[in-house]
């Protein structure tokens, strides 16, 4: 396990674009186990999202807020397939980028780097 990385994983949730939640969480699910497969320390924040009526009265921006202060104690960001059709997965790749977190389209990109 590479202690000193801690990996965001981005991409969408909500049912949008013929996708729905449990399709987009369970494609997000395979790339959690994969990147844990690889040795990285990593959040998944569709794990929150897989029961969207347990969550459905938090607002949108408190949950927006969250992934922010989670995105500041991580090191990497991994985009998920898709991510530009997420208004908050390119949220989320923006304020990382501009807090000088690298950000990786795809793990064996991001394994690689060695960054």
């Amino acid at each position: 396990m590479r202690k000193n990385w801690f990996v965001y994983i981005s991409g969408p949730i909500t049912a949008k674009h013929g996708y729905s939640v449990e399709e987009n969480v369970a494609a997000a699910v395979k790339v959690y186990i994969a990147c844990l497969r690889a040795g990285l320390a990593v959040f998944c924040p569709h794990l929150s999202g897989a029961f969207p009526s347990a969550h459905s009265d938090v607002p949108y921006e408190t949950w927006m807020a969250y992934d922010f202060a989670v995105i500041d104690r991580c090191t990497h960001m991994l985009m998920l397939d898709r991510w530009e059709t997420s208004a908050g997965a390119v949220r989320e790749r923006d304020y990382a980028m501009a807090r000088g977190i690298p950000v990786f389209e795809s793990l064996d990109a991001l394994v690689g780097s060695g960054a």
